[in-house]
């Protein structure tokens, strides 16, 4: 079995592992002996499939734009969908995209990528993610520049996968959106149920794909009979969480808009526009505590 290269940072007993190859993704991420991330071993690795990493960057946009087609300026833009069988586009082109080393010491590790405008996605950017870390600490800090000569929709987020087994999570936020069998928002209310994890809440025995807006930025994970929980800030308005009824890890994205944003004009938070030669950037800081 051949697999792509890998490339480690480490700061004393805090290791991060990550694959340009795949999609510029996040093979694991340790702090001591525990497993911070669900980490990819040597089969999930060699089948190429991001969405079996540790985590993996959701660039020019996050999660779905129904039918891959939206309105621009007037005009109709249609991309290619890339996630059959459903007819939405997801997630953006970087994650199925190799990234090269631009930087790299110790603790420090920097990739790019490069998108020219394709029927993928018809505006050319530069993305770089900035993976540092510091004692407990993992940093990614996100940049995608606009490289077209008008202004374009432009976004950077990432898509991590945590451990269900004995999980639980604690955030606030203002709304989630509801989605119809076909995974696209339709209203936006305020958690309750089975949605709502603004108290301390059990992750496994849920079924949930949704989008939560004014999300406080500030989420706890932990985990029972572990030593250490997590906690995650970005300065992002957004999340979304996935929790597969009978899957073994689950997902809390920090995202800077709602699903299917352009089409959903008003909905907040909006897609971000950058202009030509300007730059969307964020920050998502992932910290080991004490449980």
């Amino acid at each position: 079995m051949v697999l792509p290269e890998l490339v480690s940072i480490v700061c004393g007993d805090n290791i991060s592992t990550i694959c340009p190859a795949l999609g510029g993704s996040i093979i694991g991420w340790s702090v001591g002996e525990q497993e911070m991330l669900r980490r990819a071993d040597a089969d999930a690795i060699a089948s190429g499939d991001p969405l079996a990493m540790a985590s993996f960057p959701l660039v020019p946009f996050s999660n779905r734009i129904g039918n891959a087609q939206f309105i621009w300026k007037g005009r109709e833009i249609q991309i290619t969908p890339n996630f059959a069988p459903e007819p939405h586009a997801i997630h953006g082109t970087g994650w199925k995209q190799a990234w090269t080393i631009a930087e790299r010491s110790d603790a420090y590790c920097v990739l790019k990528l490069q998108h020219d405008a394709d029927a993928r996605w018809p505006w050319p950017f530069e993305a770089t993610q900035r993976f540092t870390l510091s004692a407990g600490m993992l940093e990614l800090k996100l940049i995608a520049t606009n490289l077209s000569d008008e202004p374009a929709p432009l976004a950077f987020g990432h898509h991590p996968y945590f451990d269900m087994d004995g999980a639980h999570l604690t955030f606030t936020a203002a709304r989630v959106l509801m989605s119809g069998e076909d995974a696209m928002p339709y209203e936006a209310i305020t958690p309750n149920g089975e949605f709502d994890f603004s108290t301390d809440s059990k992750v496994a025995g849920r079924s949930i794909d949704h989008c939560y807006a004014g999300w406080d930025d500030k989420t706890r994970i932990h985990w029972t009979g572990r030593q250490l929980a997590l906690e995650i800030t970005a300065d992002m308005e957004a999340a979304v969480v996935y929790v597969p009824k009978d899957g073994s890890a689950f997902c809390f994205e920090p995202v800077p808009h709602v699903n299917n944003a352009l089409n959903l004009p008003g909905e907040l938070p909006t897609m971000p526009i950058v202009a030509p030669g300007e730059y969307f950037t964020a920050t998502i800081l992932l910290k080991a505590v004490n449980a």
